[in-house]
C-alpha cells in the first residue's frame, strides 16, 4: 500500500533473457515492457496508458489485449474500450499500424529497437472484471488495461501509476519497487493480469497471520460498519483456511473491498470484491457478506493453485473450457461456510439450515432435470454460471457445493472417519501445484477422492455428470443427519415443460417425466407453435401458466417433423418442497464421530 504521491518518474526497464522468437514479428530474445497509467480526466471515465517495449529486432510487432479475465468465465472483448491508439519509435517518430487482429494491433516496427504506444481506456462499469474510473476512485482490471507482445507472456513488466491530485492510496497484490512511489514490478504478464488495482482515498486496515501481512482496503464502507469486527473476522477466515490447508503460499495479501457495484474475483494474493456497502452495517446482511469474502479468499487455494489442467497456463484469446468448474467454484462455495464453521463464525445449525435452503432452491427449479454439473461447467461461457434460465440450467456454484458435501461425507464414511475432503484438497495442492507445477485432470481428481475414501465414489461422480436425482438422505445419514421435505403450494399451474428459442421458434428442450406435458405426449425437439391460440413464445407460455391453477386446461399446438398436432392439457397443482436437515435420534458411534469432526459439533 502506497500513501505518497509524486510526479511521474522515468520508467524502469526490466530485461528478460528468454527463448528467441521470430524476428519478423518482433519476438526478440531480450525484451522489456513497461506501462505508465495516468488519469487526467476522471470525470470522463478515461484512463491513459503508455506502453513501452524495448529490445525489439523485427519488422512487425503484434500487441494484444486479453479477451477475458481468469476467474470470470465470459469473453469480455476488452479491446472495444480502447481508443486514441498511436505508435512511435523510441525517438518519437510515428509508426504505421493497423487494427488487424480481433483483439490486437499490428505495428510496423521496421527494425526499431523500441516501440512506444499510447491509448485511452474507457471504464465506467463498477464490476470486478471491468475497469472503472470516476472522481472518487478507480479500479483497474489488468486484462482490460494492459497489452502484451504476442508470444511474450513471460516477459517481466514494470508499472507506474500516477495518481490524480488528492488521491493517496494504491491497493494491489503487485510487489512495489522499493523507494519509488507508485511503481510496481511483475515477473510476467500472468502475474500482472492477476493483480487488480484499487486507487483513490480508501481506508486501510491490516492484520497479520503467522507474520504474513494482510491488508484490507475499504471503499464506500459506511461509518456504522464495525471495523474491529470486520478485521477480526477476516483474520479468523484466514487462520481457518490456511490451517485447513497447512500453508500460507503468499508473501502478502490484499482484500480490495469495494462497497459499490457487484461481483467478486479471486487472485493468487488478493481478491477484488464489489458489494453493497450498507450490508456491513446490517446485522442480517453481514453473515452473507462474510461468506462471500471467505469464498473469494479460499479461491487462492482452490482454482488459483488447486486447479483443473485447463485453467493455467491461460489462453487469453479464447474460452478455456473445463467441465470441472463444479469443483473449482462449487467446492469453494462449500468451503466458504465450512471455513466459517471451523473459525467459529457460523454455527453448525446455521450451516445445515443454509444447506437445506440450497437444496430446496435447487430441487424446486426444473433445470436440474436437464443439465448436469459438468455440462453447466462446460457451457458457462455464455452465462458465466449465473443468470441462465433455471428452467433448463443449473448453477454449478450451488450444485457443486452440495456435491462437495456429499464427497466429504462419503470419504469420511468410506475411510471410517480417518480421512476427508480436506485431505484431498491438501494432497491436490502438494502433488500438483507444489510438486508437478500443473493442474490436475478429471481422472486425477477422482483418483485422489477415491484414494482418500478407500473405495469407489462412482455414485457421487454420477450425480455430477448426469441429471440423476441426488440421494441426499443416504449421504447425510453418514453424519447422523436426516432430511425431510414439506410440500408448499406455489403460484400458477404445473406443466412440466421446458423450452428454449431456436432460430426464432419456441422448442421443447425437456419434459419432466410423469408430468402433464409428458402425459400429453410432448417430447424434446417439438416446436411449440401456439399457446391457447396465441403465437408461442417463452413469455406467452410463462404468463399463461402463471394465470392458471390446478385443473385448468392449456391448449398447445406443436410440430414434430413435418406434422402438427394439438394437446389439450390439464394442469396440476404447482408444489415446491421445503427441506430441513436435523439429527437422527440414535446415531451410531461412527455417525456421531463424523458429525463432530465435520462440523465440530455433536449437537
Amino acid at each position: 500500500m502506497n500513501r505518497q504521491r509524486r510526479p511521474l518518474l522515468a520508467v524502469v526497464l526490466i530485461v528478460l533473457a528468454s527463448s528467441a522468437g521470430s524476428p519478423a514479428f518482433g519476438a526478440p530474445a531480450d525484451a522489456a515492457v513497461s506501462f505508465t497509467v495516468t488519469m487526467p480526466r476522471p470525470a470522463a471515465h478515461v484512463f491513459h496508458v503508455t506502453c513501452r517495449v524495448d529490445g525489439l529486432a523485427g519488422e512487425i510487432l503484434d500487441l494484444k489485449m486479453p479477451a477475458w479475465m481468469p476467474g470470470f468465465y465470459r469473453i469480455m472483448d476488452y479491446e472495444r474500450h480502447v481508443s486514441g491508439f498511436r505508435a512511435l519509435d523510441g525517438s518519437g517518430r510515428p509508426l504505421g499500424w493497423e487494427k488487424a487482429l480481433r483483439n490486437g494491433w499490428r505495428i510496423v516496427a521496421a527494425g526499431a529497437p523500441t516501440v512506444v504506444v499510447d491509448y485511452d481506456v474507457f471504464g465506467n462499469t463498477s464490476f470486478a472484471a471491468n475497469n472503472f474510473l470516476d472522481e472518487q476512485r478507480a479500479f483497474i482490471a489488468p486484462p482490460g488495461m494492459f497489452l502484451y507482445p504476442d508470444g511474450k507472456l513471460k516477459t517481466p513488466v514494470t508499472l507506474i501509476v500516477e495518481l490524480p491530485a488528492g488521491w493517496t492510496q494504491i491497493g494491489t497484490g503487485l510487489d512495489p519497487i522499493p523507494g519509488r512511489a507508485g511503481a510496481f514490478a511483475a515477473p510476467d504478464f500472468d502475474t500482472l493480469y492477476d493483480c487488480p488495482i484499487l486507487l483513490g482515498t480508501q481506508e486501510v486496515l491490516s492484520f497479520e497471520v503467522q507474520g504474513v501481512p494482510h491488508t484490507l482496503v475499504l471503499d464506500n464502507v459506511p461509518e456504522a460498519a464495525d471495523r474491529n469486527r470486520i478485521t477480526a473476522d477476516l483474520k479468523r477466515v484466514v487462520e481457518a483456511s490456511t490451517g485447513l490447508m497447512g500453508d500460507i503460499p503468499y508473501k502478502h495479501y490484499s482484500f480490495l473491498l469495494i462497497g459499490k457495484g457487484n461481483g467478486g474475483i479471486e487472485h493468487a494474493n488478493s481478491a477484488a470484491i464489489f458489494f453493497n456497502g450498507q450490508r456491513l452495517a446490517d446485522g442480517q446482511g453481514y453473515p452473507g457478506w462474510l461468506s462471500y469474502v471467505a469464498h473469494e479468499y479460499f479461491h487462492h487455494f482452490n482454482v488459483k493453485r488447486i486447479r483443473p489442467l485447463a485453467l493455467g497456463p491461460f489462453d487469453y484469446e479464447a474460452e478455456n473450457l473445463t467441465d470441472m468448474l463444479w469443483v473449482s467454484e462449487g467446492l469453494s462455495v462449500y468451503y466458504e461456510d465450512i471455513v466459517l464453521v471451523r473459525g467459529g463464525l457460523m454455527t453448525p445449525e446455521a450451516y445445515l439450515a443454509k444447506m437445506a435452503g440450497s437444496i430446496s432452491r435447487f430441487e424446486n427449479a426444473s433445470g436440474h432435470h436437464f443439465q448436469s454439473a459438468t455440462e453447466a461447467s462446460l457451457q458457462t461461457w455464455g452465462t458465466s454460471g449465473v443468470g441462465g434460465d433455471r428452467n433448463t440450467t443449473i448453477s454449478y456454484y450451488d450444485n457443486g457445493a452440495m456435491l462437495g458435501a456429499l464427497l466429504d461425507l462419503a470419504i469420511r464414511n468410506g475411510s471410517g472417519d480417518a480421512r476427508s475432503l480436506d485431505d484431498v484438497m491438501r494432497s491436490l495442492y502438494r502433488t500438483f501445484d507444489l510438486g508437478k507445477k500443473r493442474g490436475f485432470t478429471d481422472a486425477e481428481f477422482r483418483e485422489e477422492c477415491e484414494r482418500a475414501a478407500g473405495g469407489s465414489l462412482a455414485e457421487v461422480f454420477e450425480f455430477a455428470s448426469t441429471t440423476r436425482d441426488v440421494d441426499y438422505a443416504k449421504y447425510l445419514a453418514f453424519a447422523g443427519l436426516k432430511i425431510t421435505g414439506t410440500p408448499k403450494d406455489a403460484p400458477g399451474g404445473y406443466l412440466g415443460l421446458n423450452t428454449q428459442t431456436i432460430d426464432g421458434t419456441m422448442t421443447v428442450s425437456g419434459v419432466t417425466p410423469g408430468s402433464p406435458a409428458a402425459g400429453a405426449g410432448l417430447a424434446a425437439s417439438d416446436r411449440i407453435l401456439e399457446v391457447d391460440g396465441a403465437p408461442a413464445s417463452a413469455k406467452v407460455l410463462s404468463d399463461a401458466l402463471r394465470a392458471k391453477k390446478s385443473g385448468d386446461r392449456l391448449k398447445i399446438k406443436f410440430a414434430r417433423g413435418d406434422r402438427t398436432a394439438e394437446a389439450d392439457i390439464v394442469l396440476w397443482r404447482n408444489v415446491n418442497m421445503e427441506y430441513a436437515i436435523t439429527p437422527l435420534p440414535d446415531p451410531s458411534p461412527l455417525q456421531s464421530a463424523i458429525l463432530k469432526d465435520w462440523l465440530r459439533s455433536d449437537f
